[in-house]
């Protein structure tokens, strides 16, 4: 059984908007960044990780994690470059 996780209301409150969901298969290292307004406050993050297919490689399972940068724009100190 896997570990539950907080809520989205609990995470709202923290004034995080924004999801990290990876990939289950550590070897696959897909991810992807989701707004956070589609899951009620009710639900746990670790209630939607078993929904998730990866695009990439077609695993079932997911790590959902906060997104703390969600709607800040990259830094191109991280690599990034404006176009």
């Amino acid at each position: 059984m896997r570990p539950q996780k907080i809520t989205f209301g609990d995470m709202r409150q923290m004034g995080v908007r924004g999801v990290l969901i990876y990939c289950a298969d550590y070897r696959c290292g897909y991810s992807v960044t989701l707004s956070a307004d589609r899951w009620s406050d009710d639900v746990r993050l670790s209630d939607i990780e078993l929904r998730f297919v990866c695009s990439a490689c077609g695993r079932r399972g997911a790590d959902v994690r906060q997104d703390f940068n969600w709607g800040t724009p990259p830094s191109s100190a991280m690599g990034y470059r404006s176009t």
